[in-house]
């Protein structure tokens, strides 16, 4: 219960810190408009042309790296590199020969 009145407590005053600086400016909205208005050059400026062009930016910074890759397979296209084994043998390696006495399988006779 200590604990409960220790965090409750401390919830409180970090509100009643925090808001009580807000709250002493504040004076009934009477509809006075402070500043001069938004020319409508300004406004389009501001609400259609700076959207446009962040859209525009980021749609580009997105297309960019696949616009500048090199061109990737397509099926049936045939294919113009060197075979790879991934997680194979490295060349160094010597592959063992077989032994054709060997049986395996679910046996485990090996």
């Amino acid at each position: 219960m200590k604990r409960f009145a220790v965090i409750a407590t401390g919830a409180a005053v970090s509100v009643l810190v925090t808001a009580g600086p807000v709250l002493a400016g504040t004076k009934p909205d009477d509809g006075e408009g402070h500043g001069h208005p938004l020319g409508l050059g300004n406004t389009l400026l501001l609400f259609v042309v700076v959207p446009v062009a962040a859209s525009l930016l980021i749609s580009a910074l997105a297309v960019l790296p696949s616009s500048l890759s090199k061109p990737r397979y397509r099926p049936g296209k045939p294919w113009d590199h060197e075979p790879l084994w991934i997680g194979g043998p490295s060349e160094s390696q010597a592959v063992a020969p077989t032994d054709t006495n060997a049986r395996g399988g679910a046996s485990a006779e090996w």
